[in-house]
């Protein structure tokens, strides 16, 4: 995975070469994720293996290191992540979450990065990334971290009703649907067990929670909307659209011309 136009992904590389990518000011972006249900047809490392396969693809057009995933995410919610009463969701609470990333960011100061992006892919993480960020911001003034909880984009009506000709159903709704189906048929198909798609809809859509978990705000299947209109090419194009959105936000943040720190 380390190989290609100047890719290098934190899991493949040698200490010696983490160590140059830090000396050289290069952003390092951390892939926030959960392992959480995402229905009957999709793998429960949905949410940390499709936002590092973005920053892969980012990192063929900006040099950044795309940086060790975060595999485990604060609790599922039945509106936006299926709850809590799925097996095979491991979830973590928010004060052990908070301290894991705090640990992760103050080791990779520790290893010479200053230039750090927090890329969240799980909805029920907001919040809890941004305290652990200022913590160790004031620990470290030196260390300039960048949140990004929400890794869409805002897509245009044009765009909307390419992905979702019968209706947009929000982004709450969107798990293990439309999106996630497409970039997995899109970065590996054989990840997705289509024989095992078919629409669902929770019974009750509401702007609150409520525990116990009302299972009527989440599917039996696990999929909040349908899967149906996925498509190998959706998720191209999501992915274009990802990729185009987290670069802006880097160049923006860490420009291009950037010289090594001297001392």
């Amino acid at each position: 995975m380390s190989s290609g136009h100047g890719l290098r992904v934190y899991q493949d590389m040698t200490w010696e070469e983490i160590s140059a990518a830090a000396e050289a000011d290069t952003p390092i972006v951390i892939p926030i994720g959960a392992t959480e249900q995402h229905g009957r047809h999709l793998p429960v490392c949905t949410d940390w293996v499709l936002p590092q396969r973005v920053l892969c693809e980012a990192g063929r057009v900006r040099d950044i290191v795309v940086g060790p995933f975060l595999p485990f995410g604060y609790r599922s919610r039945p509106g936006s992540g299926g709850g809590q009463h799925f097996p095979g969701t491991v979830s973590l609470r928010a004060t052990t979450f908070m301290s894991v990333l705090e640990d992760v960011l103050s080791e990779l100061r520790r290893g010479g990065f200053r230039n750090i992006v927090l890329y969240n892919w799980h909805f029920e993480n907001s919040g809890f990334i941004y305290e652990p960020a200022f913590l160790v911001s004031g620990q470290y003034p030196e260390l300039k971290i960048v949140v990004i909880e929400d890794v869409f984009p805002d897509f245009t009506p044009e765009q909307l009703n390419t992905i979702w000709p019968e209706g947009f159903p929000g982004l709450a709704l969107e798990h293990a649907a439309v999106i996630e189906t497409s970039l997995w048929m899109h970065h590996d198909a054989a990840a997705v067990r289509t024989d095992q798609m078919a629409s669902d809809a929770p019974q009750r859509v509401v702007n609150h929670d409520v525990v116990p978990i009302d299972t009527r705000m989440s599917t039996a299947s696990g999929s909040l909307s349908s899967p149906m209109g996925a498509s190998a090419d959706i998720g191209k194009l999501l992915t274009q659209w990802l990729v185009e959105r987290v670069v802006t936000v880097i160049d923006d943040e860490f420009p291009r011309a950037r010289s090594a720190r001297k001392g």
